[in-house]
């Protein structure tokens, strides 16, 4: 149907498309909070680290993408979507996809502590 918005499947394979294609952007807040997760796990993170990071998450089959109405009023900013990463139950990562280019919005840690 003409206008019918990607599904979520569709958003998974082109946010992979575009990292892949080296068609992405990462704001400097995700980037600073990014190194800090990545700190635990690479001995000095960078911002290709970040990145290969959720391009992994991403090509996961089960990869969790949930769609987040960004701006106030809420979706004036358009869709983004929040990447769960199953090995860190608490962080979520936001991503939108603007002008074919994918973007890195933030890494965050729910201050919920969620069972695994």
């Amino acid at each position: 149907m003409a206008g019918e918005a990607p599904s979520l499947e569709e958003i998974r394979l082109r946010l992979i498309e575009l990292i892949v294609a080296d068609e992405w952007e990462i704001t400097e807040t995700a980037e600073q909070t990014g190194r800090n997760f990545l700190c635990t796990f690479v001995p000095f993170p960078t911002q290709l680290s970040i990145i290969n990071h959720i391009l992994q998450l991403l090509q996961q089959p089960d990869c969790s993408l949930t769609p987040v109405p960004m701006g106030t009023p809420a979706g004036s900013r358009g869709l983004g979507y929040r990447v769960r990463d199953p090995g860190s139950p608490n962080l979520y990562i936001k991503v939108k996809i603007e002008e074919d280019r994918a973007w890195i919005l933030s890494f965050k840690e729910s201050k919920h502590r969620r069972r695994p």
